[in-house]
């Protein structure tokens, strides 16, 4: 073998190992960051979410089937408001029911409200039923900047 041919082959297999290496890097700085890329199956992942209807929304709703857990946060804390989420029983795509729960975070402390299915009662929503969920703000004028939305509860097989 020819020493360019040699050479040539050595830059191929650094340009691979580099390659290699710097994909290896990227996937696990991501997998730290918690932004690894999503499995095929991420049904079992199912979260909803939505925020309050100001311009810069102060509050958040998620909803996640697995396991029924429900965070409220308040992303804007000391502002005067609070983060207040509702939990409907659903009649149709118009109308709500009864409201099963509330959750409300005041954003102080940085760490969202949460309910799981394993606190039990009302947090156990029933399987394959829809909910309506409700996020607002919440201040000495009372509820503002609403959202709605209905979400069944459906856990993939």
């Amino acid at each position: 073998m020819s020493s360019s041919t040699a050479k040539k082959r050595i830059r191929q297999a650094l340009a691979v190992s580099t390659a290699v290496l710097g994909l290896a890097v990227a996937t696990s700085a991501q997998a730290q960051a918690g932004t690894a890329p999503v499995p095929a199956d991420a049904g079992v992942l199912t979260t909803h979410a939505m925020e309050t209807d100001d311009g810069n929304p102060g509050g958040r709703l998620e909803f996640r089937t697995l396991g029924d857990i429900v965070t409220v946060s308040d992303q804007q804390a000391n502002d005067g408001h609070s983060a207040i989420g509702y939990v409907y029983e659903y009649v149709n795509s118009t109308t709500r029911g009864d409201r099963l729960y509330s959750l409300r975070d005041d954003g102080s402390d940085g760490v969202p409200a949460v309910a799981r299915a394993s606190d039990g009662g009302s947090h156990n929503l029933v399987e394959g039923r829809s909910y309506w969920f409700r996020i607002c703000l919440i201040g000495d004028d009372g509820l503002s900047f609403c959202d709605w939305a209905a979400w069944s509860n459906q856990e993939p097989a």
